[in-house]
């Protein structure tokens, strides 16, 4: 085992409030003020190399606490109109993994694994509702992926590949946990040749069609759910080719 290299850091953050109407012109009337925001930042972590660095295994683990936590909200009277928002105290916290391993002289293997645990303190308010325990918005609850990468000499050519697994753990689209996107998976192929100084390569993104929608906004009276989203991309694929100089 190579030395463990152990990085570590404490920050701290700030974001300026506001009295003023013309920084936060979409509000309600009497919601134009909102406080300053202070977070405190903590990490720690471990990266280590085994079997001649053939293997590396890297952890991290981090805090994060924030009090009047700016957020924007919508405005219940003005459809698709957002104003900044102080909600009160919030805190996530979490580790993450990621193992590198070259298996065969041909053959890598990649993974990675992170968990975020992110909630309103409480007294946290948005929008004048209590969201307090609330999750975080747009916070997985976990994200990982796993992979493999082949590769292989033919001739002056190498013929090489990537096959990986992207896993997306449940995440709220709003402060109020009104709806969330459950879990979902990717997968992602590619493979190609290469010589000196040309390559040529397929590949396909989602290759299970995989209906998601990653990101959603809380737009009032717009839809019947009440709320506008983005849906994830399809299966896309594609060819590229190319020439070095």
């Amino acid at each position: 085992m190579a030395r463990p290299d152990l990085p570590r850091s404490v920050t701290t953050r700030y974001f300026s409030g506001s009295l003023n109407t013309r920084f936060n012109s979409a509000s309600p009337a009497g919601s134009e003020a909102y406080g300053e925001e202070h977070s405190w930042n903590y990490e720690a972590g471990v990266k280590t190399s085994w079997l001649g660095n053939r293997l590396s295994l890297d952890a991290a683990a981090f805090l994060i606490d924030w009090s009047d936590m700016q957020v924007n909200v919508p405005n219940p009277a003005v459809p698709a109109q957002y104003y900044i928002a102080s909600v009160g105290g919030a805190r996530s916290k979490g580790v993450e993994l990621e193992l590198n391993a070259r298996a065969l002289p041909g053959l890598g293997l990649f993974g990675s694994l992170g968990y975020t645990g992110a909630h309103f303190a409480n007294g946290a308010q948005s929008g004048g509702v209590n969201v307090a325990g609330n999750k975080l918005s747009n916070t997985p609850d976990y994200t990982a992926s796993l992979g493999v990468e082949p590769s292989g000499a033919v001739g002056a050519a190498t013929l090489y590949g990537r096959a990986e697994l992207a896993l997306t753990g449940a995440f709220q689209y709003d402060d109020q946990n009104t709806i969330r996107q459950n879990a979902y998976s990717l997968a992602n192929f590619r493979a190609g040749v290469r010589s000196k100084r040309v390559f040529a390569e397929i590949w396909i993104r989602n290759a299970f069609n995989t209906h998601y929608v990653p990101i959603a906004f809380a737009y009032p009276g717009l839809a019947p759910s009440g709320f506008i989203g983005e849906p994830g991309a399809p299966r896309t694929f594609g060819v590229r080719l190319g020439w070095t100089f």
